[in-house]
């Protein structure tokens, strides 16, 4: 090969590798938007593992810088006491006996995402010997983090709803043994059982 056709064969090659590095660093600095989305699901659903834990959970390690909680899922009871009173876990995942989401709608762009969710909570009604539902509508805007390209939860909000009948859960969980076992361990399942007859 000749001299000048060596000088452009490399200039070539030298082009070609800085062009398929651009690319390559490209790639890593913005990964796939499925990877984006299951970042942000997965954060969403180890919101809700922490928030079960109750005093154990640790959700603001979960949160970015200049969180906004409109909606606090533990405040303290009012007990008339200078000091503060015990805690109480007002979220449904930390409430009831069994807990489900469902994401509704998830938007993204490359440094935010909203997220809606339809939370589900089951409780165990002794007197009546039946599970019951309760069910909130939340929403979060999450921010991906500039320094480790981390989604984190930026704003959460949650207000509790009425059911309509195309998310009302049919059949119900059955939860009586597990009431039982749990929250009602210091109840008569069977005396429960014979006033129900009565309710």
């Amino acid at each position: 090969m000749c001299p000048e056709h060596l000088q452009g064969f490399n200039v070539r090659a030298i082009y070609l590798t800085v062009l398929l590095l651009g690319c390559t660093a490209a790639t890593a600095q913005e990964p796939p938007a499925r990877n984006h989305e299951d970042a942000v699901r997965a954060v969403i659903a180890r919101w809700y593992e922490e928030l079960a834990k109750k005093d154990a959970g640790r959700v603001y390690g979960l949160v970015s810088p200049g969180f906004i909680d409109a909606s606090p899922h533990v405040r303290h009871l009012d007990t008339g006491a200078a000091s503060l009173g015990p805690r109480i876990y007002s979220s449904l995942a930390a409430e009831a006996l069994k807990f489900t989401f469902d994401i509704d709608r998830l938007r993204i762009d490359p440094n935010f995402a909203k997220v809606d969710v339809w939370e589900r909570g089951y409780f165990y009604a002794f007197a009546a010997q039946k599970t019951y539902e309760r069910a909130a509508d939340t929403v979060f805007v999450l921010e991906r983090q500039d320094s480790d390209g981390e989604w984190r939860i930026l704003a959460h909000q949650s207000s509790s709803q009425g059911i309509p009948p195309n998310k009302i859960t049919n059949p119900m969980p059955d939860l009586r043994a597990h009431f039982y076992a749990t929250v009602g361990k210091d109840r008569d399942p069977e005396a429960d059982a014979k006033k129900a007859d009565n309710f």
